[in-house]
């Protein structure tokens, strides 16, 4: 994943861009309670710059972010500045670090179910006219490449989550996805339902999720559930 960060970052700066950033959500459709994965960013924007966004109150409410999620196409920072949404912490704090004159590429409807953005700055203290010859020039391209980006990444394997449910955990939830009952499943595993209850009852606390359904979904979209013909009706076990 860091090898492709830093083709992006060549790539930026052959385009004529000193600084860039890339952050994106993906699975948005999966409900917060159940997986949100942590944004994957890449970025050379100074050390200090990024520890102080990171601690930044409600970023995800940033009008930056918001204008990325819910707009297409690319705006200036000064002119995203004065957008109806309000005040951006994020490009206020790049401005007092000399990257205020910033293009801020939405990445929304890319990639199926998420959102990203991509900001790139010419140079440290650029002016307006600067940025505007840049863009004019490389704008097209820049696009291009931030949306191949987007995609590339999308289709990469990501660390989905650290827990780890046991086999038997996974049988059960497994089971539970085809819709049988707890009395099914203790009949075709050969244990008692009192068990298979515990064993959703642990799958769930691992997975850090209230429900048994949300566990399916989690076990589901993380990719810990065994494919159907990997479970044989005839299966027995030890509890």
């Amino acid at each position: 994943m860091s090898q492709i960060g830093t083709v992006f970052q060549e790539a930026t700066t052959r385009l004529g861009y000193d600084y860039a950033l890339y952050a994106a959500h993906f699975m948005l459709t999966v409900p917060r309670s159940v997986l949100r994965e942590n944004p994957i960013v890449f970025t050379n924007f100074p050390d200090e710059l990024l520890d102080r966004i990171h601690h930044l109150p409600d970023m995800d409410r940033d009008p930056v972010l918001q204008w990325a999620r819910d707009n297409d196409g690319d705006i200036a920072a000064r002119d995203l500045l004065s957008h109806p949404l309000g005040h951006s912490s994020v490009l206020a704090l790049a401005a007092r670090h000399g990257l205020a004159e910033a293009q801020v590429i939405s990445l929304r409807d890319k990639v199926l179910n998420s959102a990203g953005v991509v900001v790139v700055v010419p140079c440290r203290d650029a002016d307006a006219g600067t940025l505007a010859d840049r863009w004019s020039q490389t704008g097209r391209d820049m696009r291009i490449l931030a949306w191949v980006m987007h995609m590339r990444i999308a289709t990469m394997s990501r660390s989905r989550s650290t827990a780890t449910l046991t086999p038997r955990q996974r049988e059960v939830l497994t089971w539970r996805s085809a819709g049988k009952t707890v009395g099914e499943i203790a009949t075709i595993l050969g244990i008692t339902p009192a068990t298979v209850e515990k064993h959703m009852r642990l799958a769930r606390e691992s997975l850090g999720v209230e429900t048994t359904p949300q566990a399916v979904l989690k076990a589901h979209v993380t990719h810990q559930l065994f494919q159907p013909s990997a479970v044989d009706f005839g299966m027995t076990g030890r509890p």
